[in-house]
Formats: structure tokens, C-alpha cells, sequence
């Protein structure tokens, strides 16, 4: 479902957001184009090999990017969380090589590709907020091949969950109750790891009172310093 945008004051995460380095008078072009896009869960934004992928803004909700390989099966290589960007501006000559899918119901702030390009030139701010992003991006995601090749099962089910808390956090405020965004198999996806062990780390880090497990994918952090000093385990 698409409406045209409100106003950008509106917006819950414009502090988080690509388009938050710009004043409201910056902004304005942009946001006369931007359309408010909903998703239910499962739902694809993006679709690998589609040639002109969307630009836009997370406003609510979570999304996993995602391929097929050569046997078939699902392989999750990140997830985008409130505030994130979906887009690849000015590679228009290239399909999108992932599919971006919604993880839970979504709310985006989707703009032409073209208008997005126009704004990041007319916009050096902007421009510069992008390439900080995307350097950060690569830069996590490096140090992620790197602690992943030698972390142990236990440090990657903890790193899962610090990053899941951190990412929840709004305002500086410390959470302590989370949902996690995926399910353990989707986790034992990402991390590598089967969903036997990610069951298996998850009882031990209960039975340690490093967290509780209260049904469904909710978690209670009760030593938060315990989890980080986990999530650190090599091998």
C-alpha cells in the first residue's frame, strides 16, 4: 500500500535517518516525491535482479537481505532495522544482487532512485552521510567475517542478542526485554551455526542467569556485562 508523504516532522526516526542531515528546507524536494510504503511480514521490497531497486527510509519494523545459492537454500546476510537505508544510488547499470524482505509488518519512506541521486548531488552533507554509512557498513561488516571465523557458537548467539538490545535502544535508554528479530533458525542462518547449537547456547546462557527466556523469541537481559564478556569468546 502506497499514500504521498507528510510531513518529514512527522517522522519517528528523521534523527536516524539518511535525510535527518538536512534542514526541513533541504529536505523539501525530496520529500515532496517520498510516498509512504507499508509491508506485511514476508512481504519483498526488493527483488534480486530487479534493475532500478527503490531508495528508502526504515521507518518501523525490521527487513532481512537475503539470497538463494546454487543448492537452493536461503542464505541471510544482514539485517536493516528503523532509520537504516535500502537503496543503491547510481548503479542503475547493475541489478540488485539481494532480496530485501520484510521480517515483521514495515513502514518505508520510498523515493524514485533518480530523485534520491539528484538530492546527494545538490546535498554534499548528505552525500558525505551516505559514504560514512555505507564505509561503516564494510568496516562491520569485515570485523563480522573476522570475530565469525573464530568465534566460538556461544559468542555468536551473544553477539546476536548485544546487537538485537542495541539496536532496540532508543534515546540512550538501556533495554533490558527484547524480541528477538529472528526465529533460532533464521539465526542459525546467519550465524553459521545449526539450530540445535543456537538452542543449545541460549538454555546454557539461561542456566548461567545471563538471560532469561520467557516464551517466544522474547529475551530478558539480566547481566548485560556477562553477555558482552560472552559474545567476546574465541576459540
Amino acid at each position: 500500500m502506497m499514500v504521498f508523504s507528510n510531513s518529514c516532522g512527522q517522522c519517528k526516526v528523521r534523527d536516524q535517518a539518511l535525510c535527518g542531515v538536512l534542514s526541513d528546507i533541504e529536505l523539501a524536494p525530496l520529500a515532496a516525491c517520498g510516498v509512504q510504503r507499508k509491508l506485511a511480514r514476508g512481504e519483498t521490497l526488493v527483488r534480486a535482479g530487479d534493475s532500478a531497486p527503490v531508495c528508502a527510509n526504515i521507518q518501523r519494523g525490521l527487513m532481512k537481505i537475503s539470497h538463494i545459492n546454487p543448492a537452493g537454500q536461503e542464505v541471510i546476510v544482514g539485517l536493516l532495522w528503523p532509520g537504516d537505508f535500502v537503496g543503491t544510488p547510481f548503479r542503475t547499470e547493475q541489478p540488485a544482487l539481494h532480496d530485501v524482505v520484510a521480517l515483521s509488518p514495515v513502514s518505508l519512506c520510498v523515493f524514485p532512485q533518480r530523485h534520491m541521486e539528484r538530492a546527494l548531488i545538490e546535498n554534499p552533507s548528505m552525500e558525505r552521510a551516505l559514504l560514512s554509512r555505507t564505509l561503516a557498513e564494510l568496516e562491520m561488516a569485515r570485523t563480522h567475517c573476522s570475530k565469525l571465523a573464530r568465534a566460538t557458537a556461544l559468542a555468536r548467539v551473544a553477539g546476536f542478542i548485544v546487537e538485537s538490545a542495541r539496536r532496540t535502544e532508543r534515546d540512550g535508554e538501556t533495554v533490558t526485554t527484547i524480541e528477538l528479530p529472528l526465529s533460532r533458525s533464521e539465526m542459525a542462518d546467519l550465524l553459521g551455526l545449526t539450530i540445535e547449537t543456537v538452542s543449545r547456547q541460549m538454555t546454557r546462557l539461561k542456566s548461567a542467569g545471563v538471560i532469561g527466556l520467557p516464551g517466544g523469541r522474547h529475551v530478558v537481559i539480566h547481566d548485560p556485562d556477562a553477555l558482552a564478556e560472552a559474545a567476546e569468546e574465541l576459540n
